[in-house]
């Protein structure tokens, strides 16, 4: 009987650790690996962004193994879907290593989202060279991988060869691999290699353009040319307004002037200082000074009434 019963705990023994590992073994459900040689730096960008199966236990802990190259990560986000993936109070830990560097991620969202740069791009001359390995650190229902062409860059050659997926609208080559059923092991290596004149990132020689056309009205916003009748009639009432003053005070000075000219014409006018009337020449019309006999134009007698 004792050795039944010790069978029997023997057996609950290991059994409860298998339990508890299968329980514990984090599946990708998806897996996508996009690289992106020369994009907005002379490295290459890589970007994880890897959806956990639905049956995973949240909080989970990831821990992924990145390049020994890579000193530190651009962006870690977690969240409850691949829209809504938030850098924001993510649980992370970074740790750089001589064959590999380590990244351990406490992910209470089923989606998270890895970028970093990898600086190990060979270049000689104009020769291009990069590989990337994924190291198998999980096991994989859905494995993509995507590489997306520097722009200015010629000859690309990869292996395993990639199918081209189209080009976007900022003239960017798209190419990928797929691969269902990744099992926790299986290293996938991608060599990529392409030619490429120029050192600049491939950023530098994109056009910006506006997300809606220049001339189109935007919510909320006004144009000048809405304003232009209002404008216009201001501008109208302003140089009428103008026009008046100076009809006014042009008037003004005119009238100032006539009075002016008629005083001046009154004062020179010789006064008749005798107080006598006014006596005329009977024969041209001259008028006679006071004491005058004879007519200073004509000579004709001064003949005046008497009083």
């Amino acid at each position: 009987m004792r050795r039944w019963v010790a069978m029997l705990v023997l057996w609950v023994m290991l059994l409860v650790p298998a339990r508890a590992n299968a329980q514990t073994q984090i599946v990708f459900d998806n897996l996508d690996v996009a690289v992106w040689p020369e994009y907005d730096t002379t490295s290459v960008l890589v970007i994880y962004k890897i959806a956990l199966a639905p049956q995973t236990s949240l909080p989970a802990n990831i821990l992924m193994r990145l390049p020994s190259n890579v000193k530190r990560t651009a962006v870690v986000a977690v969240g409850p879907t691949a829209e809504t993936v938030s850098d924001q109070n993510v649980d992370y830990k970074f740790v750089a290593g001589s064959d590999y560097s380590t990244l351990s991620v406490k992910a209470n969202g089923l989606f998270i989202q890895v970028e970093y740069y990898d600086t190990s791009l060979a270049k000689d001359g104009k020769q291009r060279k990069f590989t990337y390995e994924w190291p198998g650190d999980y096991s994989v229902n859905q494995f993509r991988f995507e590489l997306r062409q520097p722009l200015k860059s010629a000859n690309m050659v990869t292996v395993p060869v990639l199918t081209s997926t189209g080009v976007d609208g900022d003239g960017f080559e798209f190419d990928e691999f797929k691969q269902a059923s990744v099992p926790l092991g299986q290293k996938l290596t991608f060599a990529i290699e392409y030619q490429r004149d120029t050192d600049s990132p491939s950023t530098s020689f994109l056009q910006v353009q506006s997300s809606t056309p220049l001339d189109q009205a935007v919510p909320g916003q006004s144009t000048w040319t809405a304003y232009l009748p209002w404008i216009i009639g201001g501008l109208g009432l302003v140089l009428l307004l103008i026009a008046a003053w100076v009809y006014w005070t042009s008037g003004r000075a005119n009238r100032t002037v006539s009075r002016s000219r008629k005083r001046h014409t009154v004062s020179n006018e010789p006064s008749n200082e005798s107080g006598d009337d006014q006596v005329h020449c009977s024969q041209c019309g001259k008028r006679a000074q006071p004491g005058d006999r004879f007519c200073r134009v004509c000579g004709s007698r001064i003949r005046r009434s008497e009083a």
